[in-house]
């Protein structure tokens, strides 16, 4: 064998070996241990009393054969979950992009917060239902000035409707805490 060949198998073995490790590193997600700060929604219902069944002693009844009874389905249990549009998680990471890059497109400064010179953080919570439909966009955070609050909440009604949550979320709503900082440039 040439002396070059010798010297080349192991370098060509080695970055075959090294792309594969690569490539299965890739897949795996080891920031699960790693939860980003949730907001809790609570739906508080008044229960349901239960039902006793009457006794009824020493009475037979002959039943007649009955048929088989159609199985109703249990109510639509609602799933929901909140994120923060930065949130480096893998699941929402594409949706949460999209989202965000269809406010920006139309995202400015207010005009009246900008003659009046106006700074602040506005922190809002977006409620965007499975159809991509804008339920509810909700002050959080106020910046204390009316104008920059105003026209945050006016941007994201505008941008709606928003893509459709995928089905693999198998949620029914999804709340997108999102941060807006309005600042003057000198």
């Amino acid at each position: 064998m040439d002396s070059k060949k010798i010297f080349l198998w192991p370098v060509i073995i080695s970055i075959i070996g090294h792309a594969a490790l690569i490539a299965a590193s890739s897949m795996l997600d080891l920031r699960d241990s790693v939860k980003a700060a949730d907001l809790f929604t609570v739906q508080i219902t008044q229960p349901q009393p239960a039902v006793e069944p009457k006794k009824e002693e020493n009475k037979v009844v002959e039943k007649a054969p009955q048929k088989a009874a159609k199985v109703k389905p249990g109510p639509v249990v609602e799933r929901e979950d909140t994120v923060d549009i930065g949130s480096s998680d893998v699941k929402y990471a594409t949706y949460l992009a999209g989202v965000k890059k269809k406010i920006m497109r139309i995202w400015n400064y207010p005009a009246g917060a900008y003659a009046k010179n106006e700074e602040g953080d506005v922190v809002i919570k977006i409620s965007i239902d499975a159809n991509g439909s804008l339920l509810h966009a909700a002050l959080i955070t106020s910046s204390g000035f009316d104008n920059l609050d105003s026209g945050t909440l006016g941007v994201v009604e505008t941008a709606a409707p928003f893509p459709p949550l995928p089905p693999q979320y198998e949620l029914s709503r999804l709340h997108i805490i999102a941060s807006f900082r309005y600042r003057m440039k000198d």
